[in-house]
């Protein structure tokens, strides 16, 4: 296809845009307006007023005729197209072309050349704008159809837009794929959307269990501390005071109450001292049936056989049984012995452990077991010749006096002694006494025993009990007799829910010594000092 001629279609589309009529209407005014300059400007105007209508007609009528020959005879359409681009090409540039030169016959005469010029060049400038409105009309039609029509077929050298129909089927396939491939990943992107919210759901809730799980463990840490505690407590109590493990075999003693292991207990018994005062006979074979027994805790005569406590056995034994790790064998059960205190403490039931005495005999050393004592025995009373010396004079409440006993918490290492305790120690009471009654201690009332659980006795500032009475229970059973038989010596009020509460008076006079100070404790640093304490 000749370049010239794709460039002159490319520009006639693009003038298409405006208005046929428009650009008609245009040209005619302007053809008009030039045609009125030059009736005011020539004299050749005079003589076209002068031309013969029937000239005009004639003419008229043959350009007509002329025209529509041209357009009949004209090879086709596409033609007129490309002749009408050609002669507009100048025009839109802004520049005219140049007419034609005629070549004129100068054998015609002046007035008929005029004439006849004068109506060829009108002729020819209304046809050439006709037949260059209608190419352009055409032009536009034919530019919007896709495909040539029929009548166009023939024409040769016109461009025209034709497209191939493989090719507009592989482009209509093409879309088709693309349009199913975004459909395709619309349902992926949707899936894959619902697949992040179940994710972000499920870590969500993974983050709400994990903190409940870290409230638990916590929790369970709390209380597993607190188990342990427990758990520690428990051995601490369970535990014997002679070899520091958990008790195998616990045996009570009385009348103390502490509880040890057997084993221990038999090592005890067996390797402790006689006593200074005990005249007894190492190399005799039941030597050790006689000697004074004592408590390793607490020091207390135990005066019968330990009993087995089969609660606290069970007690060790869970405990043992919890605490014991994975591939420790336990510690072996010590084995079972048909008397574990044979030889140690004498069978109650045997009457061969008792030996024969004389009659006299027996007297005469009670007598004189209760004369030693009835030396340095003050009280009026309780196991004493005392009562027969009778004091007729008045009564009045105790005041009070310093401690009598050098007690410190060094004495009592295995025990649980408070300040209270250790008041009431330096007092003259026991740590069997004191738990048995109850007892209290105050600077104002001094000692306080419970008797029968609702009845009190105030028993003054210091007591002394009998070196065989640790429990006291001596003690306390001579104060109930002695408010029977000796009234005059407490003050008794009755209480209304049938309880009573007792004070023990002191002969009138006997309390009347003053003291420097009324500092128990500084008494008692005296005391320590002393090395008669």
């Amino acid at each position: 296809m000749p370049p010239s001629t794709h460039t002159v279609t490319q520009s006639s589309h693009r003038r298409s845009t405006a208005s046929a009529r428009q650009r008609e209407n245009r040209s005619h005014l302007t053809h008009t307006g030039s045609m009125r300059r030059r009736k005011s400007r020539s004299p050749d105007a005079r003589i076209l007023e002068e031309i013969p209508a029937v000239l005009m007609t004639t003419s008229e009528s043959g350009s007509q005729r002329r025209k529509r020959k041209s357009i009949s005879s004209a090879p086709s359409i596409s033609e007129l197209v490309t002749q009408s681009s050609i002669d507009e090409v100048p025009q839109e540039r802004g520049r005219r072309g140049k007419a034609k030169a005629r070549v004129q016959s100068f054998a015609e005469d002046g007035d008929a050349y005029i004439l006849r010029e004068h109506a060829t060049a009108s002729n020819s400038i209304r046809s050439k704008k006709k037949e260059r409105s209608k190419s352009r009309e055409i032009h536009s039609r034919g530019a919007r159809t896709a495909t040539p029509g029929p009548a166009e077929d023939g024409d040769v050298g016109i461009p025209v837009a034709t497209y191939d129909s493989s090719e507009l089927v592989r482009l209509k396939c093409e879309i088709e794929s693309l349009r199913k491939q975004l459909h395709m990943s619309k349902k992926t992107i949707n899936k894959q959307s619902k697949v992040i919210d179940e994710l972000r759901s499920e870590v969500a809730n993974s983050a709400k269990s994990q903190k409940e799980q870290t409230k638990e463990l916590d929790k369970l840490k709390g209380q597993s501390k607190k188990s342990e505690e427990l758990v520690s407590n428990f051995e601490t109590n369970l535990s014997c005071q002679i070899c520091m493990e958990l008790i195998a075999k616990p045996h009570g003693l009385s009348p103390c109450g502490h509880v040890l292991c057997q084993t221990c207990l038999q090592e005890w018994f067996r390797s402790a001292p006689a006593g200074e005062d005990e005249m007894i006979d190492e190399d005799e074979p039941d030597a050790l049936l006689y000697r004074k027994k004592t408590c390793p805790c607490c020091r207390t005569v135990v005066t019968s056989r330990p009993i087995p406590l089969f609660l606290v056995k069970s007690l060790t034994s869970a405990l043992e049984k919890a605490k014991a790790q994975p591939g420790v064998p336990r510690r072996p059960t010590p084995p079972p012995d048909d008397d574990p205190w044979e030889g140690i403490f004498a069978d109650p039931d045997d009457p061969d452990n008792f030996w024969p005495m004389d009659e006299d005999d027996d007297e005469d050393d009670f007598d004189d077991e209760y004369d030693d004592d009835d030396d340095d025995w003050p009280f009026d009373g309780y196991g004493t010749a005392d009562d027969d010396e009778h004091y007729d004079g008045p009564y009045e409440r105790p005041r009070w006096e310093p401690p009598s006993v050098n007690a410190t918490l060094d004495d009592y290492p295995f025990d649980d002694v408070n300040d209270n305790d250790l008041r009431m120690l330096r007092r003259g009471a026991t740590l069997q006494m004191i738990d048995m009654f109850r007892m209290s201690y105050t600077h104002q009332h001094g000692l306080c025993a419970r008797v029968d659980d609702h009845n009190t006795v105030y028993l003054g500032w210091n007591i002394r009990l009998h070196d065989d009475d640790e429990s006291g229970e001596g003690y306390i059973d001579w104060i109930t007799s002695d408010m029977q038989f000796h009234p005059e010596r407490w003050d008794v009020r009755e209480e209304r829910n049938g309880s009573w509460t007792a004070w023990q008076l002191a002969p009138e006079g006997e309390g009347d010594q003053d003291y420097e100070t009324t500092d128990s404790e500084a008494w008692s640093a005296d005391l320590a000092d002393d090395e008669d304490f």
